[in-house]
């Protein structure tokens, strides 16, 4: 099964999620709008984001997401080694118990990996997040460990020895959308070091502000 920006859909129920996000009473929807955070970032048409299939969005169906439609994008701000990207992906519908999407996408992500070849692991467990400006909804973040080898130029390297890269993620419920939002930056990755949870969820909900749009 291809993947949601990185987050394999399910294609059976998930367990958590008490239904106790609050709703304001309002329908939303996802776009994919040419900039966002202020105009820093642009998205990329050609490289874009994982194209969704309707085995995935039946998944989306399974956990209680009625009439779920899928929207994707990667953005990029910067040049060269100052270069930095986001990956969003998103579907919005009526979502029924956002908590229980939000941890079942989790399980999901922690379950292939846990199928992979061990390159990568998680760290910890999800943790949950409300930045300012976060209303009416449900974000947790966790860390994803990447393990590689080869020359890393970044860091001075010429050899092969076996590095570690951390990337943070967030994903975010409501009773309209749900989303998932990677950030990266280039030089850090090879540096070792990554954006801390808090400011990945800061940053994923200063993206809702800017994708998330209002039906009424």
């Amino acid at each position: 099964m291809a993947a949601l920006g990185g987050c394999q859909l399910l294609d059976r129920s998930g367990d958590g999620g008490g239904g106790s996000v609050a709703d304001d009473g309002r329908t939303y929807e996802l776009t994919a709008p040419a900039t966002v955070l202020g105009g820093a970032y642009k998205k990329v048409d050609s490289i874009g984001g994982v194209a969704v299939r309707s085995s995935e969005l039946k998944g989306m169906r399974s956990l209680g997401v009625a009439h779920p439609e899928a929207v994707t994008a990667m953005y990029l701000a910067g040049k060269g080694s100052g270069q930095r990207s986001i990956s969003y992906s998103g579907v919005h519908g009526d979502v029924e118990d956002p908590e229980k999407v939000v941890d079942a996408l989790f399980a999901e992500m922690e379950r292939k990996v846990a199928e992979s070849d061990g390159a990568a692991t998680y760290v910890g467990s999800p943790e949950e997040f409300t930045p300012a400006g976060f209303k009416n909804g449900i974000m947790k973040c966790q860390t994803s460990e990447f393990r590689t080898s080869g020359p890393n130029p970044a860091a001075g390297e010429d050899g092969g020895e076996r590095r570690t890269y951390r990337n943070p993620m967030c994903v975010w419920g409501d009773h309209s959308t749900v989303g998932y939002v990677s950030p990266t930056h280039a030089a850090a990755a090879a540096r070792g070091d990554s954006p801390s949870l808090a400011a990945t969820a800061k940053l994923t909900a200063e993206l809702r502000a800017d994708v998330r749009v209002t039906t009424e």
